[in-house]
């Protein structure tokens, strides 16, 4: 895989995908994404109930591999 091939495959990774989960930075906490805007903020729902807003500077990504 060439240096630029890999680079794009890494910005696809690195995108917030609504539906799937992301990590608060700062508590680690596993969030699931309800809606992901592209003005920064996003709409997270937490294990123990409610949805609130987070800005999208505060979550990375998360995959599973099968």
């Amino acid at each position: 895989m060439k240096v630029i091939e890999q680079l794009a495959f890494q910005k696809k990774l690195a995108a917030l995908i609504e539906g799937g989960k992301a990590r608060i930075k700062h508590t680690g906490q596993i969030v699931e994404l309800k809606r992901v805007s592209e003005h920064g903020i996003s709409v997270v729902s937490f294990r123990t109930g409610g949805e609130y807003f987070i800005s999208n500077k505060y979550l990375e990504p998360v995959y599973s591999v099968h």
